[in-house]
């Protein structure tokens, strides 16, 4: 893949994102939820590690 494909897709994506704002805003809100999960799993597993050593 060249450079140009690269630059090719990453602007028809964004066009894409242009004409349906509302879809990216859902999709950027599953990735904030998906990533606030997996951080508070993080933090729960190491909560519970302390909580059994001490």
């Amino acid at each position: 893949m060249s450079i140009d494909d690269l630059l090719q897709t990453t602007s028809e994506l964004l066009s894409a994102a242009a004409a349906d704002p509302d879809r990216v805003l859902k999709w950027v809100l599953i990735y904030f939820g998906v990533s606030s999960l997996g951080f508070m799993g993080v933090w729960l597993i190491g909560y519970i590690r302390d909580m059994r050593r001490g």
